[in-house]
């Protein structure tokens, strides 16, 4: 079952930063952080972000295989060349 993020507004995690802290490495559940009203951080124990960084199914590993697989595949065509615009787009000038 998945539950919502908690969220509390950054100037109360600033008033008590230290209180915040204790919640979420005792709770090991991630906080959103928002401000005027919508969320623009994330607080987690540093438990929670190295086991994120780290996690065989994390992005960056995903990406870090992808990437030695195809370097080792000996292949020289970027594989999204037939997916990716290459129109010239709009003009621009200031």
């Amino acid at each position: 079952m998945v539950t919502a993020m908690q969220s509390i507004p950054f100037s109360e995690a600033r008033a008590h930063l230290a209180e915040t802290l204790r919640l979420v490495e005792s709770s090991q559940n991630p906080l959103l952080i928002s401000r005027r009203g919508q969320d623009v951080g994330v607080l987690m124990s540093i438990e929670q972000y190295q086991q994120l960084a780290t996690s065989p199914s994390s992005f960056s590993a995903r990406l870090n295989q992808w990437r030695t697989t195809y370097a080792q595949s000996g292949l020289n065509d970027d594989p999204f060349n037939n997916v990716r615009d290459t129109s010239k787009g709009r003009e621009f000038s200031w």
